[in-house]
């Protein structure tokens, strides 16, 4: 394991994550939670945020691409680069899956169901868009698949959560796990540097129905709206306001 700078969104604990991919150690079966993959060997494991930029390309290692961070150098001779341009992501060591999220599965229906039913979400003053990104209520929904989710489920991304009926909020627990799985196979969605793999970009940005869409016709059969844009907590929204009441 080689480091190329002392941090990224934090500093690195290089002491365990050199003893977690120390050599001769193996990789186990990777796993995702909430928004972070977890990497274990038989010495431990460790939670990886991809942040708003990050990704696993092969690395030419000795030779360091740029907003190359981390490489993890194999057996074979084979290397595998962290690329981070914008370096919000972070490896942390973590003991327990629980240490990394307790959040609702977004893949898992029920699980949103459980979360959308609890009172408290349902009399919140929040706006639903805010809500669904709360990664301690829902662990791995971000900006993109929240909106397209609210789009799909005919919500506005404005209205507080106490405002959403029963049937609605029954409806995003259906449209939010097929929406995210049709992105996972599309190979998500790139907006600006996320690359795949292989250096393939996502596919799913072809798919937007209406973020990054600002005045263009809504895509619905039958609707004459026009995609609007605002600002919420700091992150861009759009929405049909035919559509999405």
């Amino acid at each position: 394991m080689r480091f190329h700078r002392p941090d990224l969104r934090f500093p690195f604990d290089k002491k365990s994550l050199e003893r977690i991919f120390s050599q001769g150690s193996t990789f186990l079966a990777p796993q995702r939670v909430a928004k972070q993959l977890v990497l274990r060997t038989e010495q431990g494991m460790v939670a990886v945020s991809l942040g708003m930029s990050g990704s696993f390309l092969p690395s030419q290692y000795p030779k360091v691409a740029l907003h190359e961070h981390v490489t993890l150098l194999f057996q074979d001779g084979s290397a595998l680069a962290f690329i981070d341009p914008r370096r919000f992501g972070f490896w942390r060591p973590v003991v327990s899956y629980e240490e990394i999220s307790k959040a609702a599965d977004p893949l898992n229906p029920r699980s949103l169901q459980e979360v959308f039913s609890h009172p408290a979400f349902r009399r919140s003053l929040r706006s639903i868009k805010d809500a669904l990104m709360d990664q301690t209520l829902i662990g791995g929904l971000g900006n993109i698949y929240a909106l397209e989710a609210l789009f799909r489920a005919g919500v506005s991304p404005r209205r507080k959560c106490l405002r959403v009926k029963p049937q609605e909020y029954l409806r995003l627990a259906e449209v939010i796990p097929p929406l995210l799985a049709h992105a996972i196979d599309a190979g998500g969605s790139t907006i600006s540097t996320y690359r795949r793999l292989h250096g393939e970009q996502g596919g799913f940005q072809e798919l937007h129905l209406v973020y990054d869409r600002t005045l263009e016709p809504c895509l619905k059969q039958g609707c004459s709206g026009i995609i609007q844009r605002c600002v919420q907590s700091g992150r861009s929204s759009w929405w049909c306001p035919r559509c999405q009441k």
